[in-house]
């Protein structure tokens, strides 16, 4: 009988458990032609901008909502997954990190190297440090290093925690689950 409580207890609490954990099944690419999803987008990224008192034309949100649905269909990511990465690396903003990480997608000069020859991607004109203001080609750089990862791993979790590289990895990743699931509910996706 005691075999049997705890087996029943058991399935009980596996769903619940497993209900808390963020879906990394469908993260391939999506359409999104929702004006609402992105009125949302242009929102997420004027708010945590203006945080900085940074602007946000709206040349700049459209080119920037491009850019990231480009790649997505590029890297066959959900672009919801793109925008999460670098909510949580930049708040979209162009800035230089604390170990040499550059731009929105915070990729390191030497790991922007490697996706550029393993993937056949553009050399930046005017060099490496290209990567930190022109997010076109940081978002592209960025998102191709996590295709790789997560071709190497075929797990998107570990795929994020070597994205990061840093002491906090696991939470790190977690946090960028987080934020995904969050969005995806958010837009009722």
């Amino acid at each position: 009988m005691k075999k049997i409580t705890i087996l029943i207890l058991v399935l009980m609490v596996i769903p619940v458990f497993l209900s808390t954990v963020p879906s990394e099944n469908n993260i391939s690419f999506r359409e999104i032609n929702s004006i609402a999803v992105k009125e949302w987008f242009k929102e997420l990224v004027r708010s945590r901008r203006a945080s900085y008192k940074l602007k946000s034309d709206e040349e700049f949100l459209e080119d920037l909502w491009k850019t990231i649905n480009n790649v997505a269909k590029e890297t066959n990511f959900d672009p919801i997954l793109i925008i999460s990465v670098i909510d949580v690396e930049s708040d979209f903003r162009n800035v230089v990190g604390l170990y040499g990480e550059l731009g929105m997608m915070q990729i390191k000069k030497e790991t922007a190297e490697m996706v550029a020859n393993l993937y056949g991607l553009e050399i930046p004109e005017s060099g490496w440090t290209e990567l930190v203001w022109n997010y076109r080609l940081n978002i592209k750089y960025g998102a191709h290093y996590l295709k790789y990862l997560f071709d190497k791993f075929n797990n998107l979790r570990l795929a994020l925690e070597y994205y990061n590289g840093g002491n906090s990895r696991k939470s790190y990743a977690q946090k960028i689950l987080e934020t995904y699931e969050e969005f995806k509910k958010e837009l009722g996706i």
